[in-house]
């Protein structure tokens, strides 16, 4: 899997993540946020979950995994796997993948307003 290092900070206010689960590919400056953008999942217990939306079995930069409407399960739009988005590993559900999602790393402000998701 391609890595592209990156250090994004999102204000948690903002009503474009106010949804369970959002994407995020860009950067306020423009700058891209993984290799093909991040889903980022908010556990009951306060806990922010970041996976790369990359698919680790497709290996196609156009194979992107976007959030099912159950909301805790992530699909590839061009194998079929499936992945468990709410959990800290991004666990193969099924499908063809082997390969977990890549998880990166997230850290909430200490007033609970900003997210920094970084790798």
């Amino acid at each position: 899997m391609p890595n592209r290092r990156f250090n994004v900070t999102i204000d948690l206010m903002l009503p474009d993540y106010h949804v369970n689960p959002f994407i995020i590919t860009r950067s306020s400056l423009g700058e891209m946020v993984g290799v093909s953008g991040v889903i980022v999942y908010r556990g009951g217990d306060g806990n922010y979950y970041a996976f790369e939306r990359y698919c680790p079995h497709d290996q196609e930069f156009s194979c992107l995994v976007s959030p099912d409407p159950e909301a805790t399960v992530a699909s590839c739009s061009c194998c079929g796997s499936r992945f468990l988005i709410a959990s800290p590993d991004g666990d193969v559900l099924e499908g063809p993948s082997k390969y977990f999602l890549k998880r990166y790393n997230t850290s909430v402000s200490s007033n609970g307003t900003y997210l920094t998701i970084y790798n």
